[in-house]
């Protein structure tokens, strides 16, 4: 059995119906023969959306990927559209972690030219998802990102009153498309659960396609654990990732 820890930036118990939802579609996307835990932190710190904040609660989810490494789990999956701490785990765990945007952004290439983010709040429009854009070396390939305003309560309440936040997120992906988006990446994992909820593919009266990044992120968790085993291909220690334990030995 294969196991996979899914790594929220939320304080994951106090959204129920966003860690259910999560565990239902990680069951429909991860093949026979992996289980999976899905882990949150225990204090957020807040206004989300702003780079301060975002540093201290990475702390502690940079630890329980530690943790994870160590307690047998086979990769990690963040599912938070930030990408928190990808590279500093990178650097340090040798089981495959992998990011939600990183994924996303990558697997949008193979549906469409140009793609844009869908979004909750102007901080993470203005700030974190075009540095994640210009990092990933995808700007070329994107257009400006687009947001509404909603809180995480508001997502968490749209599990049982979807409506509102739907008509406000294929709203601001219409925008995106007149814009010539031709993939929508919804910008945080809980938003992109509502919409894999209530079967949102399309953006409506365009032929635009909405991708899931939760499916994104698991499969490439899924992709890189089958390519470690049967092929021995393992994250390079030469370089980016380097790690203090594969560092040549000065001479003496």
């Amino acid at each position: 059995m294969k196991k996979i820890l899914i790594q929220s930036s939320t304080k994951i118990d106090d959204f129920p119906e966003y860690r259910e939802s999560i565990k239902r579609h990680a069951k429909k996307i991860l093949p026979n023969g992996y289980t999976f835990d899905t882990a949150g932190v225990t204090e957020k710190y807040n206004p989300g959306g702003f780079m301060a904040s975002e540093f201290l609660n990475n702390r502690e989810i940079l630890q329980n990927i530690i943790n994870a490494e160590k307690d047998g789990y086979d990769a990690v999956a963040l599912h938070c559209f930030l990408d928190p701490v990808l590279d500093e785990a990178r650097e340090i765990v040798n089981i495959p972690v992998v990011g939600m945007a990183e994924s996303a952004m990558l697997l949008s290439q193979l549906y469409g030219k140009k793609f844009a983010v869908i979004t909750h709040s102007l901080q993470l429009a203005k700030k974190e998802v075009p540095s994640l854009i210009k990092k990933y070396n995808f700007t070329s390939s994107s257009l400006n990102t687009q947001y509404f305003e909603v809180s995480l309560q508001d997502l968490e309440n749209a599990f049982s009153d979807p409506e509102t936040v739907i008509n406000q997120f294929l709203d601001a992906c219409e925008i995106a498309v007149e814009k010539g988006a031709e993939v929508i990446l919804p910008g945080c994992g809980l938003l992109n659960t509502v919409c894999v909820q209530n079967g949102i593919s399309r953006v409506r009266n365009t032929g635009a396609t909405i991708l899931d990044v939760t499916g994104a992120v698991l499969k490439m968790a899924d992709t890189k654990i089958t390519l470690q085993d049967i092929s021995g291909t393992t994250i390079s220690r030469n370089g980016y990732y380097e790690n203090p334990a594969f560092l040549p030995k000065a001479q003496e």
